[in-house]
């Protein structure tokens, strides 16, 4: 009898402890279910761009660069970069343009597409201002100086004068004071044509 009264407690017991475990973990497991695919969704939303800003010979340029995000002209997001780098975390998927300035540099921009949630790399090469002191013309074409441009504009006037010995006076002389110089070696070729000294004509306007 006593073993009969013990058995009717050791049922409920085992009959209670499975489903203690069951109320347990059933709300745990399904808390972590959540967790975890609301952790997948927020990966999932998320897309990236990171920009690389990098100067002529490709390596990131030093100076200090702003990166500005746009969106169908609109501004999203603006970055200072750090030795050359800049990372956007986008709100929506879509195409962006990305503009970025910095000191000494001329201002760059490229477009980029992010369809999906994925991390774009963006790579943007800034060309360097020219310097104050840099000429503003031809490239490389050296200026002349007072006193040799002074002899250049007298032989021209000459030339057109028509006195090709007063020229060729005037033209040495731009010479002996900017050999070499483009414009010198131009009109001392239009005077050796006018004097009919073909060849040394052919030797400075080679």
């Amino acid at each position: 009898m006593r073993f009969a009264k013990q058995r009717g407690p050791q049922r409920i017991v085992r009959f209670l402890v499975p489903l203690a475990v069951c109320l347990i973990l059933l709300p745990l497991r399904t808390r972590c279910q959540d967790s975890g695919a609301e952790g997948t969704l927020l990966r999932g939303d998320k897309a990236e761009i990171s920009v690389t800003v990098r100067d002529n010979s490709g390596e990131p340029i030093s100076a200090p660069a702003t990166v500005k995000l746009f969106k169908e002209g609109m501004p999203t997001d603006q970055k200072e970069a750090a030795r050359g780098r800049a990372f956007f975390i986008l709100r929506s998927l879509g195409d962006y343009t990305v503009i970025v300035s910095a000191t000494g540099y001329k201002s760059a921009q490229k477009d980029v597409s992010v369809p999906v949630a994925v991390k774009a790399e963006l790579d943007i090469y800034l060309q360097r201002e020219p310097s104050s002191n840099e000429s503003a013309g031809v490239p490389g074409k050296p200026l002349l100086a007072p006193k040799a441009k002074e002899a250049l504009d007298k032989g021209l006037q000459a030339l057109s004068d028509n006195k090709p010995k007063e020229a060729e006076k005037f033209v040495d002389e731009a010479a002996k004071l900017a050999p070499g110089h483009p414009d010198v070696l131009f009109v001392q070729g239009v005077l050796y044509l006018s004097l009919r000294n073909w060849r040394q004509a052919q030797g400075v306007l080679e």
